[in-house]
């Protein structure tokens, strides 16, 4: 029996304050309401702008919607100033974006169902139809819309989108020539970033083919700095990024799109994961005049000696098609994603002192596409069906340095390769059911997955352990029958409810893992893991047409989750590299509201909150210890965001931000906690026409946020914790102009 939903949180919390919030940005609407008298004569107000929502593979409106999504559009995006990916889950209940450091490619949690760097993401990410295992910042660039669904999406989108999907629409090519320039600059704890970006698009043939190109460069300081590196570089990271775009339309039925980008990155410094200490007076006191010569180590710091630089080259090419019959309407996808990694500079023991080093060499190729067929819209009977494939083949290349070393000193073990081939045939379908506004969506997912790997024999020297590889070749295929079913009803022009029930799942596969001794099959294999997600919401739109308010409830479920382990000897040092396990099961119930109002043509007012209580109902950690009961870690006790923006009629604004973050686990066993946050942003600047001049603030208090999973000290246990962390704050300034 499903557990009833009552979610407790405790007197004192920050919450309340942001419930009040909430429930004050309806307030101007009823005010309006109750002060106009039905005789007076006033001019309507000009309505919100229609949100539409492409994630179910169909155009529809926010209302009809029959799940819990947030839509970003380019006026959000521009108003929040949203050029860095981390800050999509500011704006966006119960959603939470982890990473291990700056360079770290972004995992997502959504509603308890949590992503970490050693585990794929369980949310998907498609950027312009593009499939994306990871989600990297600099791509952020020059975009017009960004959806987040949250639940399982895996009927239409397949595996790995159990926990949900975010949809990234970059800027399209118009019949109109369009081109901006943007400068930014910002500093942070005395270190300084800038950087320069713009797009220039139009036609190329009148009526026929559209182009544009989009580019960023910057560079900037690390945010977490290590003045111990042994290569003279506290950090730095200098990213170059180029899209190019084209639209041919050669006829009115059909529509090809085109686009391609590279980005490259290249960071002197750093590694991908950077741990800092949670603690900074403990950890000063185990190794401050023992390993790090004296040094105490700095709010937004590490002391680390290891030869630190990570480069990256990442190539995208996609293209697709829609050709409109007299019956409906054909789109086709096919895209080419190839990324190349080279990161060297994990400290082991994360200090000053020189022992040793380890380095990650990773290439991923993955091929993609997809054909759907599309009914036209009806009121009465509308379908969807299609069929997907995708490809990825990854090699990886792990290796270490010992004592004093440089750059070319790390010694490498085997490479070893993993390959997926998905394929799935996909339908969806939507009729009427009698009764005027209701209906009901059925879809259903056959998604094969082939999951192959190949092991060399080989060593990772540890120094304190020697980690054999062991020689294996192996293939194994998954199956997996995807539904979802929703019940929706429209009781007025104003008022949307659904019911929904969906199944996501991952596909199992093997670990590439060492470890002192031979792996155990449960270790090498690791099974599929499902969820189950049950989901009640209510959309409306206010009467006046000036704002709108969600509301969603949910509970998920799953009985054989995968988890990350690591195996440790009695000392407490890493025995094996990171591996996969389906052993534990989490439930996880809650809630988001949205709303969203404008109290008149100048002010803007948004708020959110999202409550999630995710726990791990079995997870056997190790022979002895069972973390039944405990939350799941990266997942927020809470979160919220409160905003408001006022712009005068001549184009000055002033927007005022607040983010609040409940208790965070940032280990499976909870033994380091995020405590409750709030994290305040500011803009204040001009728009117009042909120039803007923005000044921003972001982390006004200059909180110190870890931003992903903590560990103990990989070299052996020593009491500190540490963990990867967020931006200080940053102060800037951005110029764009526009031609």
């Amino acid at each position: 029996m499903h557990r009833p939903f009552a979610p407790q949180i405790s007197a004192g919390k920050p919450i309340y304050t942001l419930l009040f919030a909430i429930g004050s940005v309806l307030v101007p609407h009823v005010t309006v309401s109750a002060q106009t008298e039905p005789d007076q004569e006033e001019s309507a107000p000009a309505e919100v702008e229609e949100i539409v929502v492409t994630g179910q593979k169909r155009e529809e409106s926010l209302l009809e919607s029959d799940l819990s999504v947030t839509v970003l559009d380019a006026a959000t995006i521009r108003e929040t100033r949203l050029r860095d990916v981390r800050r999509i889950d500011d704006l966006v209940p119960n959603v939470q974006f982890n990473e291990s450091g700056q360079l770290s490619s972004v995992f997502v949690s959504i509603r308890g169902i949590e992503s970490n760097p050693f585990i794929v993401n369980r949310a998907a990410i498609y950027i312009d139809g593009i499939p994306f295992r990871e989600l990297s910042n600099a791509v952020l660039n020059q975009i017009s819309s960004i959806e987040v669904l949250r639940g399982p999406q895996s009927t239409l989108y397949g595996a790995n989108s159990e926990a949900g999907l975010i949809l990234i629409t970059t800027r399209q090519p118009q019949e109109t020539v369009e081109s901006q320039v943007r400068l930014t600059a910002s500093t942070y704890n005395g270190d300084l970033g800038y950087g320069v970006d713009g797009f220039v698009g139009g036609p190329l043939i009148d009526g026929t083919l559209l182009g544009s190109l989009a580019f960023k460069a910057s560079e900037e300081d690390a945010y977490i700095s290590n003045p111990a590196s042994s290569i003279g570089e506290p950090g730095e990271i200098r990213d170059l990024f180029l899209q190019g775009r084209l639209t041919y339309t050669p006829t009115e039925n059909l529509e090809i799109n085109a686009t391609a980008y590279i980005l490259d990155t290249d960071a002197p410094g750093l590694f991908e994961q950077e741990y800092a200490p949670l603690d900074r007076d403990l950890y000063d006191q185990t190794y401050r005049d023992s390993f790090n010569g004296g040094r105490s180590v700095g709010r937004f710091e590490f002391l680390n000696d290891a030869p630190k630089l990570t480069t990256e080259q990442n190539i995208v090419a996609g293209l697709s098609a829609t050709y409109e019959l007299d019956y409906g309407a054909l789109d086709f996808a096919f895209s080419y994603a190839d990324a190349d990694e080279d990161s060297a500079g994990l400290d082991l023991d994360l200090t000053a002192l020189p022992t040793i080093a380890g380095r990650d060499i990773e290439q991923e190729t993955i091929v993609s596409g997809e054909v759907r067929f599309t009914s036209p819209d009806s009121d009465v009977f509308e379908y969807l069906i299609g069929a997907s494939f995708y490809r990825e083949e990854d090699e990886i290349q792990l290796g270490t340095a010992f004592g004093p070393a440089s750059l070319d000193s790390y010694a490498l073990s085997p490479p070893q390769a993993n390959e997926s081939r998905d394929f799935a045939l996909f339908l969806s379908a939507t009729a009427g059911l009698g009764i005027e506004g209701l209906s009901g969506t059925l879809g259903l997912r056959w998604d094969r997955a082939k999951r192959s790997t190949e092991q060399q024999e080989g060593i990772l020297d540890l120094g304190f352990a020697q980690l054999p590889f062991q020689d294996i070749s192996l293939e194994e295929t998954f199956e997996e029958f995807l539904p979802r079913g929703v019940l929706s009803y429209e009781a007025t022009d104003n008022l949307n409810l659904y019911a929904s029930a969906s199944k996501g799942y991952i596909p199992g596969g093997f670990n590439l893992a060492a470890a002192d001794a031979a792996l155990s099959d449960e270790v090498v294999r690791f099974d599929q893991e499902t969820v189950w997600s049950y989901e009640l919401g209510l959309k409306t739109r206010f009467p006046n047409g000036r704002g709108y308010a969600n509301f969603s409830v949910f509970y998920i479920e799953s009985d054989n989750w995968q988890e990350v382990q690591v195996l440790f000897n009695d000392q407490g040092q890493v025995i094996s590299t990171a591996f996969i396990a389906a052993n534990a099961s989490i439930e996880s119930t809650g809630f988001e509201i949205e709303t969203a109002y404008e109290v008149n043509d100048n002010l803007k007012l948004n708020a959110a909150i999202g409550y999630t209580d995710a726990t791990y109902q079995d997870f056997q950690f190790t022979a002895t210890e069972n973390l039944r009961g405990l939350p799941v870690k990266l997942v927020p006790e809470f979160d919220a965001n409160l905003a408001a923006r006022y712009e005068t009629n001549s184009g000055l604004f002033l927007r005022g931000e607040i983010s609040l973050t409940g208790d965070t686990p940032l280990d499976e066993r909870s033994l380091t906690t995020r405590d409750s946050v709030a994290v305040f942003n500011l803009q204040a600047g001009y728009e117009g026409e042909r120039y803007a001049l923005r000044f921003f603030a972001e982390n006004l208090t200059n909180e110190r946020l870890e931003s992903g999973l903590a560990f103990g000290n990989f070299s052996g246990d020593d009491g500190n914790f540490y963990a990867p962390f967020d931006a200080p704050r940053i102060i800037g300034f951005e110029a764009e102009m526009n031609f």
